[in-house]
């Protein structure tokens, strides 16, 4: 189970509390439930902004929490995203008609899950392909769980890996947002890195429409 590294380490610390196991249980339940991907994944994101919600209406977190629009600095890490959230993503490139650089989509999924092979391409070509030219985030409300938790409050310009490398910044504790993160993990079939689920759910839409049109092949 490739959990994203925050909420695995932080369900490590926090399952021996009841409260945090509750809250795993519940979304796990639930999740496993949910048959369709794109409403799983969407019924997963809702989940984690009413966390993340509770914690950001604080004026005072607010005007500590660094990140603003245009910020991209993130946008060319490596991010995790379960089956159903490429699924979504597919989904949405689709249905919303929004046009991505698709080589350099498959320079990054070559990486696999790799962080060391993904580091190594240059900090342009690490940059999500959801990103428009004002580093603006196409898909926002449907960005992946892992977005929608990490808010930095320490100097964004720790935030910064042009030179290949991650720094340790500052984030506001999300514990309940995690563990919801956690237990939606917890029973997906597959996860891994954006771009390479991303090509993954793109060539089976692809497989899928072929197989309904097949005259469209010729």
């Amino acid at each position: 189970m490739n959990v994203p590294a925050i909420a695995a380490r932080n369900y490590e610390k926090l399952k021996g509390d009841l409260y945090f196991r509750k809250i795993v249980k519940f979304i796990s339940t639930k999740v496993k439930k949910i048959k369709d991907p794109i409403k799983r994944a969407r019924f997963f994101h809702q989940q984690i902004d009413e966390k993340i919600d509770e914690i950001t209406n604080d004026e005072f977190v607010k005007n500590n929490i660094s990140c603003k629009k245009g910020c991209s600095a993130c946008c060319h890490s490596q991010v995790t995203v379960t089956r159903s959230e490429a699924d979504l993503l597919a989904h949405v490139l689709e249905n919303k008609k929004i046009e991505i650089d698709f080589e350099k989509l498959e320079k990054q999924a070559n990486a696999q899950n790799s962080s060391s092979s993904f580091y190594r391409l240059s900090f342009e070509a690490r940059g999500c392909v959801m990103l428009d030219d004002q580093g603006n985030c196409q898909i926002y409300e449907d960005r992946p769980a892992v977005c929608r938790t990490n808010y930095v409050v320490s100097d964004p310009e720790l935030c910064s890996t042009e030179d290949g490398k991650e720094r340790p910044v500052s984030l506001l504790k999300t514990f309940e947002a995690d563990m919801v993160i956690y237990g939606a993990y917890s029973v997906e079939k597959e996860a891994g890195a954006l771009p390479y689920m991303l090509v993954k759910a793109l060539s089976k839409k692809s497989e899928k429409k072929l197989r309904k049109n097949p005259d469209q092949s010729l």
